[in-house]
């Protein structure tokens, strides 16, 4: 089977300025391909890059060397030298990602916020609505939430929020930067159904799961990661 994401020798240094321009490397050599119907784990412990690479993939980080190709509808593209209309393009109808915090948005409601990325490519208002609805349900979310901007909702519920934004499209390919760290099992369990849900609708995912458990559960494979040399 083709794969849908291939990353190749990927290298990215941060540059200290505040620090006299301190070079810290956070990512060497990383090679991987992701495939429809499968969920890749990224493994290793606090400061091995796990969250650098994920943002690489989604084009949050510029990488100083390599390539990132993503395979959108029957063409590629390499994030490394696209531009912003792409990157955009690409994650309007491609590229699904969850990160650890919800960005709040100030008189947006809970609803909206989920239903917004199916507004933007024109879903119609009736069937976003009802597909948000359902998902924050799923979540756990409480009813008379859905109504308010989530700015004074616990970090557990802004967290479900932001993942049933993430989760609103049927996204090709989800990036999840450990969405179920602040749930609990309950919660952490709707979650797994989920990424399930989407790795048989043929989703491929790349994922960071602290919780062993969680990550028995959805992991195909480990991409396994350890943290680079100190600073110089």
């Amino acid at each position: 089977m083709e794969p849908v994401l291939i990353a190749k020798d990927i290298h990215k240094t941060f540059v200290l300025h505040n620090q006299g321009c301190t070079q810290l490397p956070v990512l060497e050599n990383q090679h991987l391909s992701l495939h429809k119907g499968e969920c890749l784990v990224l493994h290793g412990h606090s400061g091995s890059g796990k969250s650098s690479l994920l943002r690489a993939l989604y084009g949050n980080y510029h990488v100083n060397q390599g390539e990132i190709l993503i395979r959108q509808q029957a063409q590629w593209l390499n994030l490394v030298n696209a531009d912003s209309r792409q990157i955009i393009q690409l994650r309007q109808h491609t590229l699904g990602w969850v990160s650890q915090f919800l960005r709040v948005i100030p008189r947006l409601s809970a609803r909206d916020i989920v239903m917004q990325p199916q507004l933007d490519i024109g879903i119609s208002p009736a069937v976003a609505k009802a597909t948000a609805e359902r998902l924050l349900s799923q979540l756990n979310v409480p009813e008379k939430l859905w109504s308010l901007a989530p700015a004074t909702f616990s970090g557990g519920e802004q967290q479900r929020v932001n993942i049933a934004k993430g989760f609103a499209l049927d996204y090709p390919i989800l990036l999840l930067d450990e969405p179920t760290a602040s749930l609990d099992k309950t919660n952490c369990e709707q979650v797994i159904s989920l990424i399930q849900q989407a790795k048989q609708r043929g989703a491929a995912i790349v994922g960071i799961f602290h919780d062993p458990w969680v990550r028995e559960q959805v992991a195909d494979r480990l991409h396994p990661m350890s943290a680079l040399s100190a600073p110089h």
